[in-house]
């Protein structure tokens, strides 16, 4: 799968969230055919679209819009094709203040956002009882190199 950045983003940033989204593709068997854009916004911007969206008054992490309704859809296309799985949105300023809260550096808590980012673009949710924090824990695992 590839990845377009949008924004604010260093080269070791992009590296490393390439290797996260590397892992969630193997996992997923998404096509290298098949993209998603990734956008850096600020805390006003991230409140904006979060209150427009979802009716919360408050910046978040992140936010993913997807284009398919879940992870079947997404593999029935065809993986010879060129497809748009959607757009993320990222705070920066928010994933620093958690990365201190959790204890991570910068870049450990970006890939975990854009893995929870991108498991809402193949169609996991908060509000269903699935497999969402499954998936992420045994993702974050694998991408931190941890047993």
């Amino acid at each position: 799968m590839k990845i377009f950045f949008n924004g604010y983003f260093y080269k070791n940033e992009k590296l490393k969230v390439l290797e996260a989204v590397d892992e969630f593709s193997k996992k997923f068997n998404i096509s290298k055919n098949f993209h998603f854009t990734v956008h850096s916004l600020n805390e006003d911007e991230s409140k904006k679209m979060n209150k427009k969206t979802f009716n919360r008054n408050t910046p978040t992490d992140v936010l993913s819009f997807p284009l398919y309704d879940n992870i079947n859809l997404i593999n029935n296309l065809n993986k010879n094709m060129s497809e748009d799985m959607g757009d993320m949105f990222v705070c920066r300023n928010i994933i620093k203040k958690n990365a201190k809260i959790y204890n991570k550096d910068f870049v450990e808590e970006l890939q975990y956002i854009v893995i929870h980012g991108l498991l809402h673009l193949v169609g996991y949710s908060h509000k269903k009882n699935d497999k969402l924090k499954i998936y992420e824990s045994e993702l974050m695992k694998r991408i931190w190199n941890e047993s």
